[in-house]
């Protein structure tokens, strides 16, 4: 992995370390003192107390917690950085009598970084809460999304803010799994962001799908672009959340593997001291991508129901 890659993933790994331990001591370390942040649900602020005070967890105390960091994807240019990935934290807290109580919470962050003094440092901060599960009175102060009226959200995240639009070229050397891995996170990025014009970046025009999460059989990207329309005009934030299993290149083809992680869809309904730390997978996908031009592109793919509960690995 790249050096600076590798730096700029760790200042991540400690940012959501903090909030995942609602613990924002040293903040400085990773955080510019002119961050600007806004989140969904606490608003806007700056400078470093506002990061804070923006994502500290406002629920029960002591807690517990079981986070995931999945869909990954950085690039850097020169002496900046941008990178999104998602966040699914679980709380959890026992009553006097023992019984076990949870709330959870999936959201997509998108962090600006700059390198000022040889260290890379969260110049600003994006955060949209896309679905809540559990003991939401925890967070009863939190702006919710209107689902009764989808289509007048406007999430704090536009596609203008993706990592591919914010540094479009790397000028750094990348292996083919990493471009991969990246292409399969930007399909995400597209159906939850709506950024359609991405997906003619990252798929042949004539994309084949077949789709037996919704029975349906797509075959181009143009018809694939009016299902996703269609879904996100009925919710007001989707968060599809992929971990990749498996990659296998041939020359300029390659087939990958991987499983859409949904603990709010599946499990929520029986989620207790003896499976909190499960993962909740409940779709595979197969996918053929070509090289075309030096760049990957996904030529088909197939979704698969499977739901399958696995113990906590998270995907970044």
């Amino acid at each position: 992995m790249n050096e600076e890659i590798r730096q700029i993933e760790s200042v991540r790994q400690e940012f959501t370390e903090k909030i995942k331990n609602n613990d924002f001591s040293d903040l400085e370390r990773i955080v510019c003192s002119d961050v600007t942040a806004e989140s969904s649900v606490t608003g806007r602020g700056e400078g470093i107390k506002a990061v804070e005070k923006l994502f500290a967890y406002p629920g029960p105390q002591p807690f517990y917690t079981k986070a995931n960091a999945e869909n990954c994807i950085v690039r850097y240019e020169k002496d900046r950085a941008q990178q999104s990935f998602h966040l699914i934290l679980l709380y959890f807290v026992h009553d006097r009598k023992g019984h076990f109580h949870f709330m959870q919470y999936g959201g997509t962050f998108v962090l600006s970084c700059r390198k000022t003094e040889g260290q890379w440092k969260i110049s600003r901060i994006l955060f949209d809460l896309c679905w809540q599960d559990g003991n939401t009175y925890w967070t009863k102060d939190w702006k919710m999304p209107d689902f009764h009226e989808p289509w007048n959200y406007r999430p704090v995240i536009q596609k203008e803010d993706s990592v591919i639009r914010s540094v479009p070229c790397c000028a750094y050397e990348r292996t083919d799994e990493e471009q991969i891995k990246e292409c399969l996170y930007h399909f995400g990025w597209v159906t939850d962001s709506e950024d359609y014009e991405l997906l003619r970046e990252i798929a042949v025009a004539d994309l084949k799908i077949i789709d037996g999460y919704h029975n349906q059989y797509v075959e181009s990207a143009d018809e694939w672009t009016e299902f996703l329309k269609g879904i996100n005009y009925k919710e007001p934030r989707l968060h599809h959340t992929y971990r990749v299993r498996e990659t296998a290149i041939d020359g300029n083809r390659a087939e990958a593997k991987m499983s859409r992680l949904e603990p709010n869809r599946i499990g929520s309904k029986s989620i207790g001291e003896h499976n909190y730390f499960m993962d909740w997978f409940t779709m595979d996908c197969n996918i053929e991508l070509i090289k075309d031009r030096e760049k990957w592109k996904i030529r088909t793919v197939e979704f698969i129901k499977h739901i399958n509960p696995e113990p906590v690995i998270s995907g970044c």
